[in-house]
């Protein structure tokens, strides 16, 4: 039996490095910029351009790639197999899906069945989905078992997501502020905790420090565990800037209170940079 083709997209995190080692398809991004189109298309532009990124200045836009190239990726991710899996961000925070689901269309009439799922999240939490499709992929495991595993993790809730952002003026200029809005007020005081509920951003609490942060996600990923039953924890890392917090603070907390398996510290994309802005850690949570 041929592999499955798991894809999914750059919005996850995952380095182009990380996804060719774990035979994973990444969907990239387009980036608009002074009216040039910037594709998050490698893992070398996303540091100078994040650096770049400035709340006082012009924030870029973002937008999908079209059908023609989300087809044209499909097929060669499909070149050695007929069957595969996207792995879609929630189409409340982009239209990836629905650019997935008319490319799927398209390629069954060459007889290749793609499927697409709506994780209902993004960031490194759709990163994470990929990772575990991608080692069922790798012992032999089908379309539908693999997609029957990502439908309970994600009805379960066994994987989440938070960040810790250092401003919401990058949300406000691209329209994805949502329920944060009552915190405009103390912009500049707090560092927001933010995740991703129901598909859409979701404000969880607000901290002045990222110590403060840390200490609130091990609570928050404590009472998690105890709800699901959960015994085994992995974790995804994400950082726009600088990973000098998660390498030195984060990670270490989260071995010693959990015992927990650290799969990857992932740089967020350019196309992420643009709507969180470039300081911001957090990670995905994957209860087991």
């Amino acid at each position: 039996m041929s592999k499955v083709a798991i894809i999914t997209e750059r919005l996850s995190s995952l380095s182009y490095d990380f996804a060719d080692k774990h035979n994973i398809t990444l969907l990239p991004a387009n980036v608009i910029q002074d009216e040039m189109v910037i594709k998050d298309d490698s893992d070398e532009k996303s540091n100078s351009f994040l650096k770049s990124l400035d709340p006082k200045g012009n924030i870029p836009s973002t937008s999908t790639s079209s059908i023609g190239e989300v087809f044209k990726l499909f097929q060669e991710a499909t070149k050695d197999t007929d069957q595969g899996i996207y792995i879609s961000s929630s189409p409340k925070l982009t239209a990836f899906h629905d650019v997935g689901v008319k490319a799927a269309k398209l390629l069954k009439k060459q007889g290749k069945n793609i499927q697409v799922f709506n994780s209902n999240l993004t960031l490194s939490a759709i990163g994470m989905m990929a990772y575990e499709a991608s080692q069922l992929s790798e012992n032999q495991g089908d379309v539908e078992s693999i997609m029957q595993f990502l439908t309970t993790i994600r009805d379960e809730h066994r994987i989440t997501e938070f960040g810790v952002i250092e401003t919401l003026k990058f949300l406000v200029k691209n329209g994805r502020i949502g329920k944060a809005k009552a915190w405009l007020a103390n912009i500049f005081s707090f560092k927001p905790i933010i995740s991703i509920k129901d598909g859409e951003l979701d404000p969880v609490t607000r901290v002045r420090t990222n110590d403060q942060a840390l200490e609130t996600l091990v609570r928050l990923t404590r009472e998690k565990m105890e709800s699901l039953g959960s015994k085994k924890l992995k974790i995804m890392f994400d950082y726009g800037i600088s990973d000098e917090y998660i390498q030195e603070k984060a990670q270490k907390r989260f071995k010693e209170e959990f015992d927990a398996e650290i799969i990857s510290i992932n740089q967020i994309s350019i196309a992420i940079g643009c709507h969180l802005g470039p300081n911001i850690w957090g990670l995905a949570l994957y209860f087991v």
